[in-house]
């Protein structure tokens, strides 16, 4: 672990933290407020055009499927299907986002890409299971909504993989479950998107990019979860000062999806108890580390936004522009695909 010198407020320094420098409050007429505003502005039309690349990659990817009449082995070849849903991630997630990186100068993309070190090793390891706990909670939320919105007649679903039996298959599987979207995801996320909003208050940034992280998974099975595992992800991402923090808490709570999907498939056990038994440890391990985390000074404390800003202005500023809009209206209309009315 290394050694650190602290703050007298008992915080670590934040070199690679630009955007929290502490300073004075701003004055309501502060001059240089509309640049402020305007700065948020030109992040939303950032993070809106990265979302429809996404999406138009999206159906270009689907279009050359089809085109060379793949779409037959992609539906029925497991082998096939996972092999090229690691390739859609990369061309789909990874390359609007890394096209972003590509036009910020080098100093604002180490502000931005935080792969280094953590604050403290031991911070980045007690963060692992209490994020863990929170991608659970989000799991049970979801199980939730499900449940209240079958009471009412709403059916919701969300796209399915094949699960693969062969060991190569299997293999594949958990790397396209696990390894890839961990990296690609986080690096989009809560770099490309949250990082640059923190100007703006760490909170802001975190709820602001755990949003964005959910409506990219256009279905109400998966969103719900992914806004509060980005909650979480967010937060330990920026008190640990790294973003290896998430990427290690993504892989993990996907690993578990993806071996749990691997079991159920493959295996005619029943795993009610050992899925309970794991919950059950989840949720005490977790606990534990949040209440550790919590005491523990090395972490990064959030920070206010440096704007006299509102709330509800920055909000609204930030999800209140033509390409933030047209994202939203287009995941709006995926997701449709996916709810069932009438039962």
């Amino acid at each position: 672990m290394n050694n650190y010198i602290f703050t007298p407020d008992g915080t670590p320094p934040h070199e690679n933290m630009p955007y929290y420098t502490p300073s004075a409050p701003l004055p309501p007429n502060y001059p240089g407020l509309g640049n402020g505003i305007k700065g948020l502005r030109r992040l939303s039309i950032t993070a809106g055009l990265c979302v429809l690349g996404f999406m138009v990659l999206q159906f270009a990817v689907y279009f050359i499927l089809v085109f060379f009449g793949l779409d037959k082995a992609y539906n029925n070849n497991e082998l096939f299907q996972t092999a090229f849903s690691s390739v859609y991630s990369i061309i789909c997630v990874f390359l609007p986002f890394f096209v972003v990186a590509l036009f910020m100068d080098d100093k604002r993309r180490g502000e931005t890409l935080l792969f280094g070190k953590p604050y403290s090793l031991w911070l980045m390891i007690i963060a692992v299971p209490a994020g863990f706990m929170f991608c659970m909670a989000g799991n049970y939320a979801t199980n939730a909504l499900v449940t209240v919105m079958e009471s009412f007649g709403v059916t919701l679903s969300a796209p399915e993989n094949l699960v693969p039996s062969s060991v190569l298959g299997q293999v594949m599987f958990v790397i396209q479950i696990a390894f890839v979207p961990a990296l690609i995801e986080e690096f989009a996320l809560r770099g490309v998107v949250m990082q640059p909003l923190r100007k703006y208050g760490d909170r802001f940034a975190i709820v602001m990019s755990a949003l964005v992280f959910a409506l990219m998974h256009g279905n109400m099975i998966q969103a719900p979860f992914a806004f509060i595992a980005g909650l979480a992800i967010g937060y330990f991402v920026i008190a640990t000062g790294s973003i290896w923090t998430g990427v290690l808490i993504h892989f993990v709570n996907n690993l578990f999806s993806a071996l749990l999907n691997l079991l159920n498939a493959n295996s005619s056990l029943s795993l009610d108890t050992a899925y309970a038994a794991v919950m059950t440890v989840a949720f005490v391990l977790g606990i534990a580390c949040c209440v550790i985390f919590a005491f523990n000074q090395k972490r990064y404390k959030l920070r206010k936004t440096e704007y006299p800003i509102s709330a509800t202005r920055r909000f609204f500023n930030y999800i209140f522009t033509l390409p933030m809009i047209v994202a939203l209206a287009a995941i709006a209309y995926i997701t449709l695909d996916y709810i069932k009315f009438g039962g």
